[in-house]
């Protein structure tokens, strides 16, 4: 073990208000100028840097303990791959709603809509599920197994997120219908559905449904980190866990 640990303070576990990320926003139908499309799309890339930057870190550490089975690494390498699919995730969501404003030619707008719309449903779909068969298989209902090593603030936090999760779930159809006739090319459907208004502000809106929910599950999984990480901090203070 390093020294990593000396003179280092525990992580704090923040109580977010997570229901903040579930709200449902209204378009307003307004464009972006160029001047704010401008720096929207800065934003936009700076965020998607930040989020990326971290990918080859996650990996190198799911690559690190793969081999390492216990209660602890079985459980870090859950949180860590639920983490890994919820970066790539937000990441690109945030580069398709980034093309879909830069998109100056009209069917351009469109097909990136349609492409959107497919994030939106399987990343949710894999992120929390339908029905209760997808949920069984989410990335969301892997965390249930692990619980019972986390303290209770963890726990009820846990409980917090699935409801509002649940809610979300049953809020839309999360555009099944737009993801099926753009992931199986039924072209006559698929020809009605870019055909239809390109509003701006509501593909934006529609974005940031699923973006703002990953976003929230990020929160919840920084929190769980930071109990493994308080875990193996109380361990080196007791001399349980020795510098390399």
């Amino acid at each position: 073990m390093t020294n990593e640990f000396d003179n280092s303070p525990y992580a704090q576990i923040c109580n977010h208000r997570y229901e903040r990320w579930f709200r449902e926003f209204q378009h307003n139908g307004n464009k972006l100028d160029a001047t704010a499309k401008k720096e929207f799309v800065e934003i936009l890339d700076e965020t998607i840097f930040s989020f990326s930057e971290g990918l080859p870190i996650l990996k190198e550490t799911l690559e690190q303990i793969k081999d390492m089975h216990n209660a602890y690494h079985d459980a870090y390498r859950v949180v860590v791959s639920v983490a890994q699919f919820t970066a790539i995730t937000m990441t690109d969501c945030l580069v398709i709603s980034k093309y879909f404003i830069l998109s100056d030619k009209d069917y351009d707008r469109r097909f990136m809509r349609g492409k959107m719309k497919v994030i939106l449903n399987e990343g949710f779909k894999k992120l929390y599920g339908f029905d209760e068969k997808s949920h069984k298989k989410s990335e969301w209902n892997r965390l249930v197994p692990i619980l019972k090593f986390f303290p209770k603030d963890i726990q009820n936090q846990y409980k917090q997120l699935s409801s509002l999760l649940e809610e979300h779930s049953k809020s839309s159809s999360w555009w099944k219908d737009e993801r099926n006739v753009e992931t199986h090319l039924d072209i006559e459907k698929l020809y009605e559905s870019r055909c239809e208004e390109v509003v701006e502000s509501k593909v934006m809106m529609d974005s940031l449904k699923l973006y703002n929910t990953l976003y929230a599950v990020n929160l919840f999984l920084t929190n769980a980190h930071s109990c493994f990480y308080n875990y193996l901090l109380t361990k080196y203070k007791q001399g349980e866990l020795k510098e390399k």
